[in-house]
């Protein structure tokens, strides 16, 4: 039987599944193939690629960050695995195949999210789910940023389709990768104890299963918390440092990471940024899409606003209904990641709304259950009609997004290029961005008067519009100017500068 035929005999609503996970893998490879890393993405890359080349894990070598390596890192190697692969074509091509290793992932944590909702509820709730799993920004920018949050939700889906098919090992092995990839792991454990317990409730194994979803991903989990607490002196550094009094970071300390501040919870700023955050503002910070410069943007986005509340509409409808199957497991699945959010709210920002990806299947299929439950049916068809032509506008925005913000990196590309071939693979820069340190490829130190001598470079530029970071405080300019520290490099196109420290 050919695969036109099997694809002929499928129901409907596998068929519309079908049709929207080759578009959601499609839209992710696109977007991954123009995106150029950016934020946290280029501490990952620099760390994963140090690992490649030096055979051991980083541990005080800085890239950007005034911070020893802490990530648990599963990420990393499976990056620096695929980064020494490709390496044999050459750097760029070692480049650009890690970034496919997120799409990838995206893509299988679409196809494992359509099989969990077709265990939970039926094909047409399944393919709808889908629908808003596939297009929501959230779920499409982590699809395609190489930060560590799409690996995590692929391997906890992997977790809650593996215990729903009673694979309780297996589904142990994933929750414990999931937590070797990011301490946010721990978070999926009360899904998968639920899981257990609904299904062998009063039935033979309950308890063996039990202590094997509780104590083999914990044991996997635990090797990176004991490397933590034998270097940094806390075991989840750089989170509630203040009670393990572990290795200080002067960049966290002046950000309040580690310091608790139950008051956070209550910031009304806070959780429009966490709402933004869910429809694709990056940390839910309007002024970093400053760069976009389009046109009427006060207008575009009063549009944009309006059209993440209709796009929300069935969720709100869900979550009033009384006939929602599973209901308990979809609220622990989601309360457990709320409860994450709370934890990260009080220890630092609530720059958090990507913790919450995991847990977002969840929201989904409460989504499409509310779009089920709206009876009326030109009402509901016109709300279909909406969806998806917010859909498009998601997918439009996301394309011009990556498209502008990759365009606006690769206008510095001469800068780094610089860098890289006028300068010693163990020179050390002056500056304070990620983004910077990743793409010279250099280490760095943290932007202060006390760190000009340990530097050989001083990267400025004061006009840097996509990571203030960059930017370096009148002091440290004036104490160049004062010092008549000389000009090695000038680029009067983009404002960027280079100082040799002698």
């Amino acid at each position: 039987m050919s695969l036109l035929d099997k694809f002929r005999r499928m129901e409907k609503y596998e068929k519309y599944a079908l049709i929207v996970i080759i578009l959601g893998i499609l839209l992710r490879f696109s977007l991954a193939s123009v995106h150029h890393a950016s934020g946290d993405a280029c501490w990952q890359f620099s760390n994963a690629i140090y690992l490649a080349e030096n055979n051991r894990f980083p541990l005080f070598e800085f890239f950007g960050r005034d911070e020893p390596f802490w990530a648990p890192p599963f990420f990393h190697i499976l990056t620096a695995l695929v980064y020494k692969i490709f390496s044999a074509f050459g750097k760029e091509i070692a480049g650009f195949a890690i970034k496919m290793i997120t799409p990838l992932l995206g893509s299988l944590t679409l196809i494992t999210f359509f099989l969990i909702s077709k265990i939970l509820f039926d094909k047409k709730t399944a393919f709808y789910a889908l629908l808003f799993f596939t297009f929501i920004p959230l779920s499409i920018d982590y699809s395609v940023f190489s930060y560590v949050d799409g690996t995590i939700t692929f391997l906890a889906a992997l977790s809650v389709y593996l215990a729903l098919k009673n694979r309780i090992i297996l589904s142990a092995i994933a929750a414990g990768l999931t937590i070797l990839t990011k301490y946010n792991g721990f978070f999926i454990l009360p899904v998968l104890l639920f899981i257990i317990f609904k299904n062998y409730n009063g039935k033979k194994y309950l308890l063996k299963n039990i202590l094997i979803i509780s104590i083999l991903p914990t044991l996997i989990g635990s090797i990176w918390f004991i490397r933590n607490w034998i270097y940094l002196g806390n075991p989840v550094w750089p989170f509630m440092n203040t009670i393990f009094n572990g290795y200080e970071a002067k960049t966290f300390a002046e950000a309040g990471v580690g310091a608790i501040n139950p008051s956070n919870i209550f910031s009304l700023s806070g959780l429009a940024a966490f709402y933004l955050g869910i429809f694709g503002v990056p940390d839910g910070n309007i002024s970093t899409l400053s760069f976009l410069q389009l046109p009427y943007l006060n207008i575009l986005f009063g549009i944009w606003l309006l059209s993440t509340f209709i796009f929300f509409i069935p969720l709100v409808t869900g979550v009033a209904s009384k006939k929602l199957n599973h209901k308990n497991l979809l609220y622990v699945w989601i309360g457990s990641y709320i409860i994450l959010v709370l934890l990260y709210v009080i220890n630092s920002s609530w720059s958090v709304t990507r913790f919450m990806l995991p847990a977002v299947p969840a929201v989904a299929l409460i989504w499409a259950h509310g779009l089920e439950r709206i009876k009326h049916g030109k009402i509901r068809k016109l709300l279909i009609m909406l969806i998806l032509l917010i859909i498009a506008g998601f997918i439009s925005t996301s394309f011009a997004k990556i498209s502008i913000a990759a365009a606006s990196w690769n206008s510095y590309n001469d800068d780094f290029k610089w860098a890289k071939s006028n300068t010693a693979k163990n020179a050390i820069f002056m500056t304070g961005s990620q983004c910077i340190s990743y793409n010279i490829e250099r280490q760095t130190v943290s932007p202060i008067k006390e760190n000009i001598e340990k530097a050989d470079y001083i990267f400025v530029n004061q006009k840097f519009r996509l990571d203030n970071r960059a930017k370096l405080n009148n002091d440290i300019i004036n104490e160049l100017n004062n010092k008549k520290i000389g000009i090695v490099y000038e680029n009067q196109k983009t404002g960027t500068k280079v100082y040799r420290i002698s």
